[in-house]
């Protein structure tokens, strides 16, 4: 179910074409890179802590023949944060080449990228490390700026990579915070259902039958980190 789920979403969607999760996941990213974006070069974006956990392992794109960049480490201490500063520096070490960024992390590494990449006109890959939110391949990235909390335009990744054997060893509190960001699909489709009459927004009818299921299948699939919630 969830394969076909994805594969209709990919049908929708303007900006993902590919979105691979499995187990082993990892080793698909060189073919998955290359399917996106050719013979590109790339590099890898990550911090301290999800280069450890993935960012070597995206490495193996050398080793498929790519040429690859200097990773980009964000220091892991302190915690990383989605401010607009952050942005800038990404934004300024890419301009210095023409690579394609695979962002290595969850939201804050993904967010940060989306909108540095954008503002490099080009296109990027992400390496999820973590279900701790639904935005993977949202439109827009949830940045401070200006001393405010703000939704930045800029197009979704063109492909994801999500590995369950690095997903399951995320700390529990994540994995808690992304079970908590599907409950809240739930409003949502009231959301939809709300500003489709008034055509304030696209609507996907799919969309809203895409969350019912996938909410339906949370409440039986709850994980155990769910009740520190």
């Amino acid at each position: 179910m969830g394969a076909k789920l994805i594969e209709a979403a990919l049908q929708e969607a303007t900006d993902t074409q590919n979105v691979n999760i499995g187990r082993g996941a990892l080793a698909s990213v060189p073919g998955v890179f290359r399917e996106g974006f050719g013979d590109n070069p790339a590099v890898v974006v990550a911090d301290g802590n999800t280069f450890e956990v993935a960012g070597k392992e995206v490495r193996r794109l050398e080793r498929a023949g790519h040429t690859v960049m200097e990773p980009y480490v964000f220091p892991a201490e302190p915690p990383l944060y989605a401010e607009y500063s952050n942005i800038v520096k990404l934004r300024d070490s890419l301009l210095e080449h023409d690579a394609i960024p695979v962002a290595v992390g969850s939201g804050t590494i993904n967010d940060i990228v989306k909108r540095a990449a954008h503002e490099c006109e080009r296109s990027y890959m992400c390496v999820a490390t973590a279900a701790s939110m639904d935005g993977y391949t949202a439109f827009g990235a949830s940045i401070e700026k200006d001393g405010l909390k703000q939704t930045l335009s800029c197009p979704a990744p063109r492909a994801v990579v999500a590995d369950l054997e690095v997903l399951k060893h995320a700390p529990g509190d994540m994995t808690a915070s992304g079970y908590a960001d599907l409950l809240g699909k739930v409003t949502s489709g009231a959301d939809w259902l709300v500003a489709e009459p008034s055509r304030s927004r696209r609507s996907i009818p799919q969309a809203g039958r895409w969350c019912r299921t996938t909410c339906a299948g949370g409440r039986t699939a709850r994980p155990s980190c769910a009740p520190e919630i």
